[in-house]
Formats: C-alpha cells, sequence, structure tokens
C-alpha cells in the first residue's frame, strides 16, 4: 500500500512540475510577442517624430526633380524622384495630389444688408 502511494504521490509531483513548465513555456510565448510588437511601436513612433524624408534632401539643393503621377482615383498621386547627376528614377511615396499646392482662399459669403 506503500508503494501505491509514493507513486501516486510522485506522478501528482510530475504532473504538476509539466503543468508549471506548460504554463511557463505559453507565459513566455505572449511575453516576447508583446515585448516585439512593443518594441516595433516604439520604432515606428519615433520615426514619425524623427521626420526626415531623404527624398526632400534630394530636391533640395537642384539635384533632382520630383514627378507626380496621379493614380486612378485623380486624388493621390505616385511620385518619383529623377536624379539629374546619375539619371536614376527612385520610386517615391504616394501622397495628395494635392499637398504642396496652395489652398485656394475661401470667398467670403455674401452678407445681408437691410437696404442700404
Amino acid at each position: 500500500m506503500q508503494t501505491f502511494l509514493a507513486q501516486r504521490t510522485i506522478a501528482r509531483s510530475n504532473e504538476a512540475r509539466s503543468q508549471f513548465w506548460h504554463v511557463a513555456i505559453v507565459a513566455s510565448f505572449f511575453v516576447i510577442v508583446f515585448s516585439a510588437s512593443l518594441f516595433l511601436g516604439t520604432v515606428m513612433v519615433i520615426g514619425t517624430f524623427h521626420g526626415t524624408d531623404p527624398s526632400n534632401e534630394l530636391t533640395a539643393n537642384g539635384r533632382a526633380g520630383r514627378i507626380a503621377r496621379s493614380l486612378r482615383d485623380n486624388t493621390l498621386c505616385h511620385c518619383m524622384v529623377f536624379d539629374n547627376k546619375t539619371a536614376l528614377t527612385v520610386e517615391d511615396r504616394i501622397g495628395r495630389c494635392d499637398e504642396n499646392k496652395p489652398k485656394p482662399k475661401q470667398e467670403k459669403p455674401v452678407t445681408f444688408t437691410w437696404g442700404i
């Protein structure tokens, strides 16, 4: 009878140990996934705050020109940068077609007068 109780306690301890490692592995997986997404999100946010656009550096000194080709919806343009020195065309970002154009001044609506 004593051997049966000893075997049962050994089996319970082995089961508890295996359940602990199972929970530890699953929890570590979720911690790794969460930390990776947090790291990538931080890198993306810092990248947008940094705000250096390398295509603007090329066009600033007159060495390159930017060509904008409108897409099918006529509100978005696919921009390409043409380097005059090396004669290479590099695909740039997709942005709004009217982002560099000055905004038209809004006309003031006609105000009501009492016949004066």
